[in-house]
């Protein structure tokens, strides 16, 4: 398994190394840099936890793409290491090695993975949570209901959607009779306050920044009430269509060891007879079912990227319904298949870059690392003191603030309410740069209303990836203390 691992750890991080222009196309990844090093208990989009996350790995990695890349494979290879372990309690061990090595073609932990952002970061939680659900109902040991409680409350501190698991895991235990007796013990209770423990600090932070997380939520989608109801087909098509490449491995692998029957449902119906099993079917399918009703009932509109923590089990129910010795033949099927995969995807990886190249779409081709030290540089000839603020256009903010060497809190939507690590006074005392593409005039009129009329203005140009395009962005210059305007 550590060779599996190791494996998917280094092929994700040098394919998303060598095919990708930026980090990712919409800032999400330099946006969750510059909240985290922040440090606090949440931010206007989101709840704090993925962002800490990344702030940490940073603490220890260099601010280059590749590092960015090296904690999204982790992040997937964690998750791929606790959906094993669930695995080994219902798939004999080489069905439960080859379950976890399907996730190699599992676009959901791979390619929208490359992105670390809320929804990929819930991959390893949600897995680790239904582990340690599991092994709570087994053993009934409190250093397992402590556990569970953290990591239920990490999942939440990283995004809300994370309720959809929770609410599944307490319905299992309200309305399974042999899990309910569970609720005249301590463990719960103990899961329970650890849970509420973690989250409290966070809820506190929600009353007093009157629930901008949950405001910002509310305001995707186009305001229907009937927007939950018209996206879920689309939804569900997305989740069906994620699992192809599994079903088509599977399927091969299947033929690779000989003709015959190999449709078998009756292990999957058998998770129904034993506590663990119920336990799977309910945070696997419960979970997806919660997801459909909360955001039914709360007109919210469903997005294809909030499925990636819910195939946690999907291979395993998949391997569920494979007859016994129909892969046990020709071993190697699914193995080779990686090793395969991962080749071709090496091989083609200049050719995907190039058509990468292509892509004009958000922010995908814009050259930020480049923007960002040129930044910096007008910024040093200018005073003696490092860049301490910069605002302006999301991708040049947070991007300055990932990649300059001063590393600089980049201010939110331009705005001081959702940003309360920088205040007024800091500004006067220690200036700030803000950064805005030729012609954005929205970003424009705030950066002239942030730096105040007659501010010192330069503007830069970079040339594009492949020199083909030039970027020109305006600087506006609010100097430090004694130096002027």
């Amino acid at each position: 398994m550590g060779l599996l691992l190791a494996f998917f750890v280094a092929l994700w991080t040098v394919y998303a190394s060598l095919t990708q222009l930026n980090l990712d196309g919409f800032g999400d990844m330099l946006e969750n840099y510059s909240w985290g090093i922040a440090w606090e208990q949440g931010y206007y989009k989101h709840p704090p936890l993925f962002a800490w996350i990344t702030a940490a790995w940073f603490a220890v990695f260099p601010n280059v793409d590749w590092a960015y890349y090296l904690l999204s494979a982790v992040n997937g290879a964690a998750l791929m290491f606790a959906s094993w372990r669930i695995a080994v309690r219902f798939l004999d061990p080489w069905r439960a090695f080859l379950a976890t090595a399907l996730f190699f073609f599992l676009p959901p932990v791979t390619f929208l993975a490359i992105k670390y952002n809320a929804n990929s970061a819930m991959l390893p939680f949600w897995a680790a949570t239904v582990w340690f659900y599991l092994r709570f109902l087994e053993k009934r040991r409190l250093t397992d209901a402590v556990i569970l409680g953290a990591l239920a409350a990490a999942s939440m501190l990283i995004k809300y959607f994370s309720a959809a698991l929770l609410g599944a895991i307490c319905l299992h235990v309200l309305f399974d009779r042999e899990a309910r007796s569970l609720l005249l013990k301590p463990g719960v209770w103990v899961a329970s306050l650890v849970f509420i423990a973690l989250v409290t600090p966070h809820l506190i932070w929600l009353f007093r920044n009157d629930f901008l997380p949950l405001t910002y939520v509310s305001e995707q989608g186009d305001g229907s009430a009937f927007i939950g109801v018209a996206s879920t087909p689309r939804f569900l098509a997305a989740l069906l269509a994620y699992l192809l490449p599994v079903v088509l491995v599977l399927l091969i692998a299947i033929l690779r060891n000989g003709r015959g029957p190999w449709f078998d449902a009756a292990p999957f119906l058998a998770l129904r007879e034993t506590l663990a099993g119920r336990a799977l079917l309910w945070t696997g399918f419960g979970a997806l079912a919660l997801t459909l009703l909360l955001g039914i009932v709360f007109t919210v509109q469903f997005s294809s990227v909030w499925a990636l923590p819910l195939y946690f089990s999907a291979p395993i129910f998949l391997m569920l319904f494979v007859k016994p010795g129909r892969l046990e033949v020709q071993k190697p099927a699914i193995p080779a298949a990686v090793v395969l995969y991962g080749a071709c995807l090496l091989t083609l990886s200049p050719f995907i870059y190039a058509q990468e190249a292509q892509n004009t779409s958000h922010y995908n081709d814009v050259p930020v690392r480049a923007l960002a030290g040129e930044i910096e540089n007008a910024w040093n000839v200018r005073y003696d003191t490092p860049l301490a603020y910069v605002a302006g256009d999301k991708i040049l903010a947070s991007g300055t603030t990932f990649y300059a060497a001063s590393r600089p809190y980049s201010m939110q939507a331009n705005s001081y309410a959702l940003t309360p690590w920088i205040t007024p006074q800091d500004v006067a005392v220690k200036g700030m740069a803000i950064a805005c593409f030729d012609g954005q005039k929205g970003c424009l009129a705030q950066a002239l209303e942030l730096s105040g009329v007659g501010a010192d203005t330069q503007d830069l140009t970079v040339p594009g990836f492949g020199g083909e395009r030039r970027w020109t962005v305006r600087v506006f210059f609010v100097p430090p203390a004694g130096f002027g305007t």
